[in-house]
């Protein structure tokens, strides 16, 4: 991956909230200070509507400042476009094809990985930029790991499929998201050696990151994750 082409990362709970909702002016103000910390214009963002499923879109210009309802990942091929997506535990997974200049980004939580919503995002640059998987790199940003990840059996089951991901806790199970995801893009032709997983816990790391799980706030903190390609 061509670092000097992309600009991509997460910000910090130093940074303030970020998951902007109707009237938020608060975290609207948030956005337009981080992004100009970064030198980047606020109004180039185009963020995912967030719905924990596994549907796609490919975007451009025509959708700055735009929110793309229903959707977890966003795909484009134009430069200075900021994909952006909130996450407070969940997994932001980055997407790379230096071949055809596609670049990705999409929102994983625990139902997102079981819908494989990163094989969908594979399939979508194939479809639509004639993307190899074998060319693609992905970087997978800070997240909740299995130290904290912990569910009920009804939730373990729709992982029944990836058992070394898999450890019991008493009655519960830990789960390693970023490793089923590892195992699903390597399964798609995606080189093990192009995945990259972050070894940064957001339940873990108290004073860095927002975790939903670990706080439990009535109203959802999260940090902001983005991605854009050099003009």
């Amino acid at each position: 991956m061509d670092n000097q082409k992309y600009l991509w990362g997460i910000s910090q709970k130093e940074d303030g909230q970020m998951k902007v909702s109707p009237g938020d002016i608060v975290s609207q103000e948030n956005r337009i200070k981080f992004f100009g910390k970064l030198q980047l214009d606020p109004n180039r963002v185009v963020s995912a509507g967030l719905v924990h499923g596994d549907n796609v879109a490919v975007v451009g210009e025509e959708n700055f400042g735009q929110k793309i309802v229903n959707v977890d990942g966003l795909i484009t091929s134009a430069p200075n476009v900021i994909l952006t997506i909130s996450i407070a535990d969940c997994l932001p997974l980055y997407f790379f094809d230096n071949v055809n200049q596609v670049l990705g980004l999409a929102h994983a939580g625990w139902r997102g990985v079981s819908q494989e919503i990163a094989i969908k995002m594979l399939d979508k640059m194939m479809l639509e930029f004639g993307t190899s998987p074998e060319d693609v790199c992905v970087e997978i940003g800070p997240h909740i790991k299995d130290c904290h990840f912990e569910v009920d059996e009804d939730v373990a089951q729709q992982f029944s499929d990836y058992q070394e991901q898999i450890s019991k806790k008493g009655e519960k199970s830990l789960i390693n998201l970023s490793g089923i995801v590892r195992e699903q893009l390597r399964k798609r032709g995606v080189k093990e050696e192009n995945i990259n997983i972050s070894e940064e816990c957001t339940y873990c790391l108290k004073e860095k990151y927002y975790s939903f799980r670990r706080d439990k706030p009535t109203q959802v903190e999260a940090m902001v994750a983005y991605v854009l390609k050099r003009g």
